[in-house]
């Protein structure tokens, strides 16, 4: 991660394989699954990924890529530990190293709004929310050890970089002066409040809308950050419209490192 200070899992992959895109199985180039998870981890595997849509499309063959970033939100049901699993599971047939974000610092905005946390008291939480994923969850990664290197590292810690700065500064002037671009990040907010929180004043849902941008802003520079360091993919389990209309290049003004990004989108399914 150059510049950041991430913690990495102790062994060395042995080298994954990098398939094209499709559902995760045993079979997948004659592969067993990585290493011999502990059973109690292994137990947990009910879900496989499968590739739901890639940004652009025309990237969408992988196998040309080494290292992938996959983002962590903390208290979302889609990185309980048994779609976890799935989703490593899918990371390491295809990436020898990942890095691991850890969505901490931008949470508070999520436990200002919705749980009413004062900004210190939301920041403080977020955090901790942070610590305890990586504690609770680290052996999971550790189980495919063998095929991918993780490491960690959380926004809080990209926040401190000056990069971060100028690529938020960039995406906030973009947000102010041009309208195409707002109303994408303005109604991706809003179309997850009205699913989410219907029950909302106009005022509340209008601050809420407001404080989903700020988090979208905060979140695409950080992965701006990541894509400086030379991690070319993102993988995430769910869609991200704006991000995928900059790297479809719907967004010329959009900093150049977002533009350049490949964004997988999976798709998780019961065994």
């Amino acid at each position: 991660m150059g510049s950041f200070t991430d913690r990495t899992l102790d062994k060395e992959p042995r080298g994954a394989a990098a398939h094209g895109d499709g559902a995760v199985t045993a079979a997948d180039a004659g592969l067993e699954p990585p290493g011999d998870p502990a059973p109690s981890v292994a137990h947990g595997a009910r879900y496989k990924a499968k590739v739901d849509a890639v940004f652009p499309a025309w990237r969408r063959d992988l196998a040309e890529h080494r290292d992938c970033f996959l983002g962590v939100s903390l208290e979302n049901d889609m990185f309980t530990r048994p779609r976890l699993f799935g989703i490593l599971e899918w990371i390491s047939r295809r990436f020898p190293r990942c890095t691991v974000l850890i969505g901490d610092s931008i949470h508070r905005i999520t436990l200002e709004s919705a749980k009413d946390l004062p900004a210190q008291a939301a920041l403080d939480e977020a955090l901790r929310l942070g610590r305890a994923f990586v504690q609770h969850e680290g052996h999971v990664f550790d189980a495919f050890r063998e095929a991918t290197k993780f490491s960690f590292v959380t926004c809080s810690e990209i926040q401190t970089a000056p990069a971060y700065a100028a690529h938020h500064a960039q995406l906030r002037a973009l947000f102010h002066r041009n309208e195409v671009f707002r109303t994408s990040v303005e109604s991706f907010g809003r179309n997850y409040h009205a699913k989410h929180s219907s029950h909302l004043s106009e005022a509340q849902s209008q601050h809420r809308i407001r404080r989903s941008a700020d988090y979208f802003l905060e979140e695409f520079a950080i992965f701006a950050c990541l894509k400086d360091q030379g991690i070319p993919v993102m993988v995430y389990p769910g869609s991200f419209s704006t991000l995928s209309e900059i790297a479809d290049g719907r967004h010329p003004d959009a900093p150049r490192q977002l533009r350049d990004l490949t964004v997988v989108s999976l798709h998780l399914r019961g065994r």
